[in-house]
């Protein structure tokens, strides 16, 4: 019988390694209720499985992960159930992904300066279409075994302060909960307790924030039993996911997280009071 859901996975066309015909059949073989494609910053991976979903099929909730910086802390706003078409959401979206690419040339750029050899031609590549960050980065460093692993790359190179780090221009959180809400969506903080963005929640309350990802394979039993009793006490929407990218320590395998149904029921609920409204 199916019992659960997983709202937060990605594909090859963010930072994950699965295609999103190949992540469609780890899900058909799992039999969800229900999943969420929320690579970060593009609809790509959610719209080409879309196209892929065939009767009897889970169902694909939309969704988006939006890079956003709040006192120079990187945070996450996941976008749940959205208008796919809107405009304001789309245009957003492909200015933010003309400054991904930009940086990664940036970062190609710091990288021939520190005397390793590898072209911006080789990360996109890797990044095949996908907007280029720090993943493709590593991954060609990898391919061009100028490091002896992935996660080499980003602790020698490319890091949070390494020698070859830019920072990235993310989007303000109320921008993001703002675009999320025209489009009749609902913005979620991804992963709360990684780098204790849980500090900021009553910060995120108050731009409007609809709820917060409870279950996430970074979160001890202790995390989740606080973040409910926040969520309780803030009125925030509870969610949660596997935050699958095919690799990575911080990251589950699809399905793997306890998120019950119910916890879309009500997501559901508040986007529908947010079409009403509008």
């Amino acid at each position: 019988m199916k019992q659960r859901i997983d709202l937060h996975l990605h594909t090859n066309q963010s930072d994950g390694t699965y295609s999103p015909a190949e992540l469609l059949e780890v899900v058909r073989n799992l039999d969800l209720v229900a999943f969420a494609v929320t690579d970060h910053d593009t609809l790509k991976g959610y719209l080409e499985i879309r196209e892929l979903r065939r009767n009897g099929d889970s169902e694909l909730i939309p969704g988006v992960e939006f890079s956003c910086s709040s006192s120079a802390k990187d945070i996450h706003i996941l976008a749940y159930l959205f208008d796919t078409d809107n405009e304001p959401l789309h245009r957003a979206i492909e200015q933010f992904q003309g400054g991904r690419n930009k940086r990664g040339a940036q970062i190609v750029k710091r990288l021939n300066e520190l005397g390793v050899e590898i072209t911006f031609e080789e990360v996109l590549k890797e990044a095949g279409g996908a907007p280029v960050g720090r993943p493709h980065v590593a991954a060609a460093l990898h391919a061009r075994k100028a490091v002896s692993t992935y996660e080499h790359a980003f602790h020698k190179y490319i890091g949070d302060g390494r020698p070859a780090f830019v920072p990235k221009k993310n989007f303000a959180p109320r921008e993001a909960i703002e675009l999320v809400h025209q489009a009749r969506g609902v913005a979620v903080l991804a992963h709360p307790m990684v780098d204790n963005s849980v500090a900021l929640v009553e910060d995120l309350v108050a731009l409007g924030l609809d709820g917060i990802e409870v279950y996430h394979p970074s979160h001890r039993q202790a995390d989740v039993d606080r973040l409910k009793h926040l969520a309780e006490r803030l009125r925030l929407l509870c969610s949660g996911g596997s935050d699958f990218h095919g690799r990575g320590a911080n990251h589950g395998t699809v399905g793997s997280e306890p998120v019950p149904v119910e916890y879309l029921d009500k997501l559901k609920e508040r986007a529908a009071k947010k079409r009403e409204s509008n």
